[in-house]
């Protein structure tokens, strides 16, 4: 029994971070929870790293492209990398290596429906730590990230890509995307 409901407590302590920290304190425990919870469940296994040619081709893109914007736009620096360390990896790490494999233990948890749950608890979390509005945007790319990691287990192209999304909205759509939610009051 503890080995379907262990991942679930893990998305609901998640959820319980969300609401009852604040702001920077919350970041850290998020953070943190999300990269050590999957380390306590003794049914759950350390992805492996994909080892082809093509995998180091892929990562060596991705870097090399947030090279190039942060060359270009060198005051995103900062971001990217807390992006990376603070957004990218343990969300990908929970949510992907950890949840949503988990999830697809299960007999109704494989395939697009895990991909599914896992999106919408991706994008509820968000939304109770940075409103409605961003997390009903983030399941859409969330499902991009759980199609990816289903199709190719390749847990640092997942959270390179992530990354580099989130680092590509901020410099070019997220002005845009704050005027239309909060008016052009911020």
């Amino acid at each position: 029994m503890t080995r379907v409901i262990f991942p679930w407590i893990g998305g609901a302590a998640l959820a319980g971070c969300a609401v009852f920290f604040a702001e920077p304190l919350r970041t850290y425990v998020l953070t943190g929870s999300m990269l050590f919870f999957p380390l306590l469940d003794r049914h759950w296994r350390l992805p492996d790293l994909p080892r082809a040619p093509r995998d180091y081709a892929l990562w060596l893109a991705l870097l090399l492209t947030a090279a190039a914007l942060l060359a270009w736009q060198p005051q995103h620096l900062g971001y990217a990398l807390a992006t990376l360390f603070t957004a990218a990896l343990p969300e990908e790490w929970f949510f992907r290596a950890y949840f949503m494999t988990r999830l697809q233990e299960t007999r109704w948890g494989r395939g697009w429906r895990g991909n599914l749950v896992t999106s919408l608890l991706f994008g509820g979390l968000h939304a109770l730590t940075r409103g409605w509005l961003v997390g009903l945007a983030v399941v859409g790319p969330s499902l991009v990230y759980g199609w990816l990691y289903q199709r190719t287990r390749d847990l640092p192209l997942i959270v390179l890509l992530h990354a580099l999304s989130n680092l590509v909205f901020v410099m070019f759509l997220g002005r845009y995307f704050t005027l239309l939610i909060y008016g052009g009051e911020r």
